[in-house]
């Protein structure tokens, strides 16, 4: 699982919005054994509206540091590109008792 890890991404957790309704975030924090894929999947919801994911943020609890939870609308930064968080999934060990890693989408 190591050796699949091998990227570093600056994370943002959402804080609040300012005054003005922009959104700020946290401090950042430098993601080390990370993965990010890119890729263009468009997804739709029951409601018919389209999601373009461009990417694809691994996270594995056990292999990558800091320890963190990644949340929805957070930013990511990875080779100089801004992203945002748009849906955390869990992924669960075979037992279904732990998370083995989440996939984060990118937008």
């Amino acid at each position: 699982m190591n050796n699949l890890m091998i990227h570093s991404c600056t994370y943002e957790a959402p804080a609040t919005s300012d005054r003005d309704g922009n959104k700020t975030y946290g401090a950042p924090v430098e993601l080390q054994r990370v993965r990010v894929v890119m890729e263009l999947a468009t997804v739709r919801n029951n409601e018919g509206e389209a999601k373009n994911d461009v990417g694809t943020l691994y996270y594995t609890p056990f292999v990558s540091s800091p320890q963190i939870i990644p949340e929805e609308l957070a930013r990511v930064t990875w080779n100089g590109h801004a992203y945002t968080i748009r849906k955390v999934y869990p992924c669960y060990t075979m037992n279904g008792d732990a998370v083995h890693h989440y996939e984060a989408a990118l937008v």
